[in-house]
């Protein structure tokens, strides 16, 4: 059984298989799905990263007042993924 996971863009429910983990470590925003620690999921779509992205929403997620170049970084995560 795969785990149902919320995205913090659009708050719909999928499978964790259907969306990308973003966790914080050091200041440095990563894709990762099996790292310990304060992570969110977000849809594998452009629209959430946006969302999650100027909304202050992953902030608020990782409980983090503010992500040094937090948006540049997913950003780029983003180009990683292909949107």
């Amino acid at each position: 059984m795969i785990p149902e996971r919320t995205c913090i863009g659009c708050r719909t429910k999928r499978s964790a298989n259907e969306m990308v983990r973003v966790c914080q470590s050091d200041g440095q925003l990563r894709i990762s799905a099996d790292s310990k620690g304060r992570g969110t999921w977000i849809c594998r779509d452009k629209s959430c990263f946006k969302d999650a992205m100027t909304k202050g929403k992953l902030e608020r997620a990782l409980r983090v007042k503010s992500l040094p170049d937090g948006q540049k970084q997913l950003s780029s995560i983003c180009e990683v993924l292909g949107f």
